[in-house]
């Protein structure tokens, strides 16, 4: 078989990556102002020198996972070529495997691209978000003599376990417009409302089911969400703190 480079589709991803993580700091620098706002003017500033520092940490932690990420593509690509598949990563190593070794070959989604996971004796080979993916999964299934198994579950964000997460937080919702509990029970506010609601997203990222990543688990989408709810959380509660006056001096005599 003459040598068949397949290399990855960089362009789609970098767009899809960048998007996200804009998103993400859009949000989180829209909440910032926000609070800011919340606060008494006394404390503005005490209330920034805290957590500007925080979002400048996040943009670097996005940074290395957006350059990360890119740069293992870019550095990347996968060789076919007399009955060896060679996957090449960024540094300069590479992975190889004999066709003839392949003990199972599975084939579904990772986020929104298509993913062949390929299993030998000794390792796992995920290869995802190639350009021909077609081309190159029709060549490893006929190289190695498998069919490759269509695994069709998603691990989304959007689906009726979700919704079971979030009944707490609705009911909760629920409960601040009705007058009479409303009146009784003072807690029941909207401030109040957005940490019970933060606190269930924490819980919620926590047992998020996810599919395995193979390669870069400390990037995930999950550790990603979790790290940024409690920098949400962190910002709450301070705001709370705040108001209540737990940062107030007491005057000198």
């Amino acid at each position: 078989m003459n040598k068949k480079v397949f290399l990855y589709n960089i362009e789609s991803f970098r767009k899809k990556l960048l998007l996200r993580t804009s998103i993400v700091l859009s949000m989180f620098a829209l909440f910032l102002i926000y609070n800011t706002f919340q606060l008494p003017g006394s404390e503005r500033g005490k209330f920034l020198m805290i957590f500007v520092p925080l979002f400048f940490l996040l943009v670097w932690f996005l940074k290395k996972s957006f350059n990360k990420q890119i740069d293992i593509l870019k550095n990347g690509r996968v060789e076919i070529e007399g009955g060896m598949l060679k996957q090449f990563v960024s540094g300069g190593s590479c992975s190889t495997v004999r066709l003839k070794d392949i003990e199972k070959i599975i084939h579904d989604k990772f986020g929104s691209y298509d993913r062949l996971v390929i299993e030998t004796k000794e390792k796992i080979y995920p290869i995802v978000n190639i350009k021909d993916f077609a081309e190159f999964k029709q060549i490893v299934e006929s190289s190695s003599n498998l069919k490759a198994e269509l695994d069709e579950t998603e691990a989304g964000i959007y689906t009726i376990r979700t919704a079971l997460f979030f009944i707490p937080s609705l009911l909760f919702v629920a409960a601040i417009y009705i007058p009479a509990l409303a009146t009784q029970f003072s807690f029941l506010n909207k401030q109040t409302a957005m940490l019970f609601i933060n606190i269930n997203l924490i819980i919620f990222f926590l047992y998020m089911p996810e599919k395995k990543n193979y390669i870069l688990p400390g990037f995930s989408l999950k550790r990603r969400m979790l790290f940024i709810s409690l920098m949400i959380f962190f910002f709450q509660v301070y705001t709370a703190l705040s108001k209540a006056g737990v940062f107030d001096r007491e005057p000198k005599i």
